[in-house]
């Protein structure tokens, strides 16, 4: 059996293209053994089981990039590769599953329920609040927190999120959010000038149902366990509420079903200020 084979006879033996070859080694993830003076490309028999391991895992949805640092990683670092290839798969399905009790419950004309993905991680920097127990609560304290961001030159807000927490007698706790951009620096000395207890959390990619509300209705939360047990979502953590700061009348319940990682998207709170 031949130590070396050309490109031809290295495609025979693989089943692969030698056009898909070639395009292996432009990425950096398969390089020809050597070349002869006349450009020729040879391979060696024990590149076949890398040839066939980098088209299966082509064949499995992994981009060229995550699959170049795999190849070079060593035992531990492909194992935590395949962890997490596994965990990204299992997100897809879920998503499909989701996607699929979607088409399966809406009709044609409705146009209140959505899915919305937030495909990327973001930073949600959120005040805690106590306020009376009544219909829209957190009003005000959507515009004190966003007047108070503004004011330290921190984000001039457009949105806000609310995520109601429990209720105490006639009053309710709940925290006020406001989405940050990703490498945005929080200054030190600002969270000791206000006595609200501040958290700095970072959300995985999720997919959301969302549900368009009025702030004046009574019944909404009643609506979306409807909305949940027609469709059959099941929620993958706390629910939040989307305000625009121009119209608080309104605001989509943002449910959570799908994550993009296992840990799920509130284990990564850090206290700035209690």
């Amino acid at each position: 059996m031949k130590t070396n084979m050309t490109i031809q006879s290295f495609s025979e033996r693989t089943g692969l293209p030698a056009s898909t070859l070639r395009y292996y080694e432009k990425e950096g993830l398969l390089q020809p053994s050597h070349r002869a003076d006349n450009g020729y490309r040879y391979y060696r028999e024990d590149q076949i089981p890398s040839a066939l391991k980098i088209h299966t895992l082509r064949q499995a949805g992994i981009g060229l990039i995550e699959i170049r640092h795999y190849l070079a990683a060593d035992a531990d670092g492909q194992a935590r590769w395949l962890r997490k290839w596994r965990q990204d798969v299992d997100a897809k399905l879920l998503a499909l599953n989701v996607a699929k009790q979607y088409l399966d419950g809406v009709d044609s004309v409705d146009e209140h329920i959505r899915l919305v993905r937030w495909s990327q991680s973001t930073r949600m920097l959120w005040f805690r609040h106590r306020v009376k127990r009544q219909l829209h609560p957190f009003a005000q304290a959507i515009d004190e927190s966003a007047a108070y961001l503004e004011k330290r030159g921190l984000l001039h807000a457009k949105e806000a999120y609310v995520r109601q927490e429990r209720m105490i007698g006639d009053e309710m706790l709940g925290k006020v959010g406001f989405r940050l951009p990703m490498k945005s620096a929080i200054p030190d000395d600002w969270k000791h000038e206000t006595e609200l207890e501040v958290e700095l959390e970072v959300l995985q990619p999720t997919l959301f149902v969302t549900l368009d509300c009025l702030s004046t209705d009574p019944y909404a939360c009643f609506s979306l366990m409807l909305v949940l047990q027609s469709f059959g979502f099941e929620p993958a953590g706390p629910n939040m509420e989307r305000y625009q700061l121009h119209d608080k009348m309104h605001y989509q319940w943002m449910i959570p079903v799908v994550h993009g990682e296992e840990t799920g998207p509130y284990t990564s709170n850090r206290c700035i200020n209690r």
